[in-house]
């Protein structure tokens, strides 16, 4: 069933209970709608509820439309380590697909953002220092984590296990209960469910954006600043081999967490700036992905890996102050749309100048991810209000060309693969 729209008069009555009102743009209304078409002019910009609680969703913190089916809206909650996915969202026919892994309790424990890759996949981030869903000591053995995008895969495959009582969840981490060998003789004890790689070098991991191939930026909440993750051949279906993984610290990226808010992040393909929410410094800041040097290698942590090093001497540059706290990115024909969790807003940035261009309030109780959409028009989560919605301007905006996709900047340094890992999770601590 369709969604009722939220018209302007609506949503401002709606704030005017609330003690807010709507912020004038920073330009002149008919200048900002032909600068910004995506918000037109915010005073007529309506407000389009696409999916609620009913649907499933359940404190949504991020979205992504599937590059490969655009039809698909995917968004991950974090309250119940799900996805909602919508096909044809906001359209007479939209159809709700809600679905948890069978061990989503640690490959999507707290999610709190998602990514598309190559290859019909995706990725996700979790906000966790990995309790197993409060059933064990948290132990920091959590990072990002690769699935396939199959609807005939993904929480899908290996689901007969249903492993989530503390006796079960221990003896997956002694290793009792699946064969970790790189035999393909053993595939068919490749048991730990849908996913296809992880890498666990990241508690509170709070964003994560596609690179290329199977590498992707991640915001490391815990360590606090920016991560580069490159998976290289994934596992495959429920496996656990990871030492073929290559993780690169940028600690010159830094990056203050806020518990609960996440900080995504937005690639520019055509330049190469990684863009990313600093949400406690209330930023956003940008880093050259192509700059910066191997500095040194870092001892084993928690797992073997083809890589673990630290690099140096990057870029990185503030791109607009003045946030609150600002979390969703979205990029979009030579502008940066930020979406602020204090305020509510969406704010529009020239990438050129760095200027503002216009804002636009929603009245949001948790405003998260943001996502430009293949209609040319921009959807976000409301994570406090369990709320999928989406901005329709006064005017319709033109259809973006579709952006090139970003080559590799990184090139893996030749490393000898280590011994493979013998292991799944570490032993509890006591």
């Amino acid at each position: 069933m369709p969604r009722p729209q939220l018209a302007a008069g609506l949503a401002l009555a709606l704030l005017a209970s609330l003690g807010l009102g709507l912020i004038a743009p920073a330009a002149d209304a008919d200048d900002a709608g032909v600068r910004v078409p995506e918000l037109g002019d915010p005073s007529l910009a309506e407000l389009v509820l696409v999916g609620t609680a009913e649907d499933g969703l359940s404190t949504p913190r991020d979205l992504a439309f599937n590059p490969d089916r655009p039809e698909e809206l995917w968004t991950v909650n974090r309250a119940d380590d799900s996805t909602v996915i919508y096909v044809d969202p906001g359209q007479p026919e939209q159809r709700i697909d809600k679905r948890i892994d069978v061990y989503a309790y640690h490959f999507m424990e707290e999610v709190s953002a998602i990514s598309f890759g190559a290859g019909d996949t995706f990725a996700t981030c979790q906000e966790s220092r990995n309790t197993y869903n409060d059933q064990a000591r948290a132990n920091d053995f959590m990072g990002p984590t690769l699935w396939p995008a199959d609807l005939d895969l993904y929480a899908k495959a290996n689901q007969g296990g249903g492993l989530r009582t503390p006796a079960l969840l221990d003896a997956i981490m002694r290793g009792q209960l699946c064969g970790l060998e790189a035999d393909p003789d053993q595939a068919d004890r490749c048991t730990l469910g849908s996913h296809i790689d992880m890498n666990h070098q990241s508690p509170n991991c709070m964003g994560i954006e596609h690179q290329a191939d199977n590498a992707y930026w991640t915001v490391d909440g815990f360590n606090g600043h920016i991560v580069y993750y490159d998976f290289a051949a994934d596992h495959g279906l429920g496996c656990d081999d990871h030492s073929d993984g290559i993780v690169r610290r940028y600690p010159e990226a830094s990056v203050i967490r806020v518990p609960g808010v996440p900080s995504h992040l937005a690639l520019d393909a055509a330049t190469g700036w990684l863009y990313y929410a600093d949400t406690g410094a209330g930023e956003v800041r940008r880093l050259d992905s192509a700059s910066g040097r191997r500095a040194r290698d870092l001892g084993r942590s928690n797992e073997p890996l083809a890589e673990y090093s630290a690099w140096s001497g990057v870029t990185v540059e503030t791109f607009a102050t003045g946030l609150q706290a600002p979390s969703g990115l979205a990029l979009g024909d030579g502008r940066l749309f930020v979406s602020d969790f204090a305020t509510g807003e969406i704010l529009a940035f020239d990438l050129e100048t760095g200027d503002e261009l216009a804002r636009l309030a929603t009245g949001a109780e948790g405003i998260m991810g943001l996502a430009l959409g293949p209609d040319a028009r921009l959807w976000f989560v409301d994570g406090l209000a369990d709320r999928l919605l989406r901005v329709d301007p006064h005017e319709v905006p033109p259809t973006p060309s579709p952006s090139p996709s970003p080559e590799p900047t990184l090139t893996p340094t030749a490393t000898a693969t280590p011994e493979r890992f013998q292991g799944f999770l570490p032993w509890l601590q006591p």
